[in-house]
């Protein structure tokens, strides 16, 4: 495997820029210029560090988390594996489409489903599971977790629940907040809820609408062992559904091709978590067979 080079995030360097720029600038010029001309002018460049200083807080809660981490996995062991995930389906197109580049790959991955998808586009969700991928619970209308009553979020989920078992015959164990988001309180109530929560160590942002050489670009750079990768096969910034994921459709094969050149193993989110030593799940989905048959029956 080749070594791994240290990544310095761009929002980092363009924050450290402006901070020495600022100093440099206060401390050269405020003497000789009038100080509310100097606030004036250097407002703009204080708002975008700002941002710029937002941007890595919500990086640093995205990737690391703030607060008890209890029943939160967010990457495998450190052996040479990957999991890739996918989150916001089951979508008619781009859903088949990451599947059939999946099944030319040899490659299993984990989809996260919002319930009302997986009613909506029942044979497309229906395929994901023949096709021997993990499914996970992603709420039924991919609404904000933090913000909700208790009886919503219990609701959300239970309604999703229902979809995957009326349309699959299969109750989850792997939960995943819409955007990641959650607070002390809603894990509590997750975990309560007899569910382990999968985040990721890389997220490939195609969220953004960003190119497929960009999305390759990104991920590869980020890849480290234990690696879980974040893509989404439906979505929209704001809507549930609507986006165009037609670049991670074009970036996927590259990505994959990419990551077994570095010398990874692409495996399924579910064969990653029982190498952890501290979950006890051995099983993550229970298929619920037709009443004429046992039921309960795990795989």
């Amino acid at each position: 495997m080749q070594s791994q080079k240290k990544y310095i995030p761009n929002e980092l360097l363009i924050a450290i820029g402006i901070l020495i720029f600022e100093l440099a600038y206060f401390t050269f010029l405020s003497n000789w210029l009038n100080q509310w001309f100097v606030f004036r002018a250097h407002l703009p460049t204080l708002v975008i560090f700002s941002g710029m200083f937002a941007g890595l807080a919500v990086s640093y809660y995205e990737y690391r988390g703030i607060g008890p981490q209890e029943g939160i996995v967010r990457r495998g062991t450190n052996g040479l594996e990957i999991a890739l995930t996918f989150d916001d389906g089951p979508n008619p197109e781009y859903t088949n489409e990451i599947l059939d580049v999946l099944k030319k790959k040899q490659v299993k991955a984990a989809f996260f489903m919002v319930g009302k998808h997986v009613e909506k586009y029942p044979e497309v969700a229906k395929r994901v599971f023949n096709e021997g991928h993990d499914i996970g619970n992603h709420t039924y209308s991919h609404r904000d977790l933090v913000s909700a009553t208790r009886k919503t979020i219990i609701k959300e989920i239970d309604q999703t629940d229902k979809a995957m078992m009326r349309v699959l015959g299969i109750k989850t164990k792997l939960f995943r907040p819409p955007r990641g988001m959650f607070s002390n309180s809603v894990r509590k109530l997750i975990i309560e809820m007899g569910y382990t929560i999968i985040l990721w160590t890389d997220s490939a942002k195609d969220w953004r609408g960003s190119t497929p050489k960009t999305i390759v670009r990104r991920v590869t750079r980020h890849i480290k062992s234990g690696g879980v990768i974040l893509f989404h096969d439906s979505g929209s910034l704001i809507r549930s559904e609507g986006a165009d994921r037609g670049n991670t459709v074009a970036a996927l094969p590259l990505v994959i091709d990419e990551i077994r050149r570095k010398g990874y193993k692409i495996v399924a989110l579910s064969q990653m978590l029982n190498e952890l030593d501290h979950i006890e799940e051995e099983r993550f989905i229970e298929v619920l067979l037709p009443p004429s048959a046992a039921a309960g029956q795990e795989i």
